[in-house]
């Protein structure tokens, strides 16, 4: 009995604690703003003008395609790397229709007193072919971050999701 009684705690600590890993693994980083949005500037470096410029021309590219560019701006990665963090969000969110399947998303958080700005965009599977890493890579350095050394990062983001949509198109 006694040994019995081991393996049966055993057992039940192994799986209280798959659980609780599988809990942590799936808790949502971001909740989707309601309604929910393209354009997601949750540090508050755009203006409400700038937002709403960028989200009609994100809304108006959508509909015809049926690809989908989504900008987050946050203040905190929340301990995770820039791509883990961007990808985890895209599939939370569902951009580009289902598991992230033809969508982008464009992370961004930009530089503190305390911490280096970083520049991520995530591919939806569906169109690697069109748009590689190394070319959104490319996008990153080439758009988005000179304007973003001006501080410019209207102009950045702006000017990099121009490019995305020439190429998912």
């Amino acid at each position: 009995g006694d040994l019995m009684m081991k393996r049966t705690g055993f057992l039940l600590l192994s799986l209280l604690y798959s659980a609780w890993v599988l809990t942590a693994q799936s808790r949502i980083l971001l909740p989707r703003p309601e309604p929910p949005r393209l354009v997601n500037d949750l540090a508050g470096v755009l203006s409400s003008d700038e937002v709403q410029f960028l989200e009609n021309k994100l809304v108006a590219f959508n509909d015809p395609t049926s690809n989908q560019i989504a900008v987050v701006i946050v203040n905190d990665l929340q301990g995770y790397d820039r791509s883990d963090f961007a990808y985890r969000v895209a599939r939370d969110w569902g951009v580009g229709q289902g598991d992230f399947n033809n969508g982008l998303l464009v992370l961004v958080k930009p530089k503190t007193e305390s911490s280096n700005g970083q520049v991520f965009i995530a591919t939806g599977y569906g169109l690697e072919g069109a748009i590689p890493d190394i070319t959104c890579a490319e996008i990153i350095d080439r758009e988005i971050i000179p304007r973003f050394r001006e501080n410019d990062y209207y102009g950045g983001i702006d000017a990099g999701t121009n490019v995305l949509m020439a190429l998912a198109a």
